[in-house]
């Protein structure tokens, strides 16, 4: 008994404060590409929807480069990318990182041969339903035991981040979606494709 109070108790501390992940509402496959601005490498502020156009392009939606889980899901997704070249289709990720801070998931990520952005105003995270709040508790859980402090790394205090996710863009409509508020489980790269090569 004792055994299984404890385990209950490990539980809800595990969780308490990261429930607001599980109560996004993500946009659906077939409704539009919302508008938001998002900033590139350089720092000039780039209209997503306008990006997108008439193309089909996965847009990934990454927690920050201080995540060990998207630094390797950024990784293995530059395996497809030749195939996703010839099939005419862009890649490109997204995080709340400021965008001065962006050269830090090319450098953990490695040779990374698409393109970053930043949304460290949350307008993409917000419009595409994804973004959550660390509460107090939470924040500064992340900042003091795993060293990650969402305020340098966004360069704003509105502790915001954004659930793990995969939107499958065509001519600004919403073809396929993945959000798994499980950060540490991300799509396979081959099921991806799959899903592309299928269209």
């Amino acid at each position: 008994m004792k055994k299984l109070i404890l385990l209950l108790i490990l539980f809800s501390n595990l969780t308490f404060g990261q429930q607001a992940m599980y109560d996004i509402c993500p946009i659906k496959n077939g409704q539009e590409v919302p508008r938001a601005q998002v900033i590139n490498k350089d720092g000039q502020e780039v209209e997503l929807k306008n990006y997108i156009g008439d193309r089909t392009v996965v847009v990934v939606f990454y927690r920050g480069a201080w995540c060990p889980y998207c630094t390797r899901q950024l990784s293995a997704l530059s395996q497809i990318k030749p195939m996703l070249d010839s099939l005419n289709v862009e890649l490109i990720a997204i995080s709340a990182d400021d965008y001065t801070k962006i050269d830090s998931s090319y450098i953990r990520s490695g040779a990374l041969e698409y393109s970053l952005f930043s949304d460290k105003n949350v307008s993409a995270i917000n419009a595409f339903g994804i973004g959550w709040k660390l509460d107090d508790e939470l924040f500064l859980k992340y900042k003091t035991q795993y060293g990650m402090d969402a305020e340098w790394w966004s360069g704003t205090k509105h502790h915001v981040l954004p659930v793990p996710a995969i939107f499958v863009v065509e001519k600004s409509v919403i073809k396929h979606q993945y959000v798994n508020p499980n950060y540490s489980e991300r799509l396979s790269p081959k099921v991806l494709l799959s899903f592309i090569e299928k269209e």
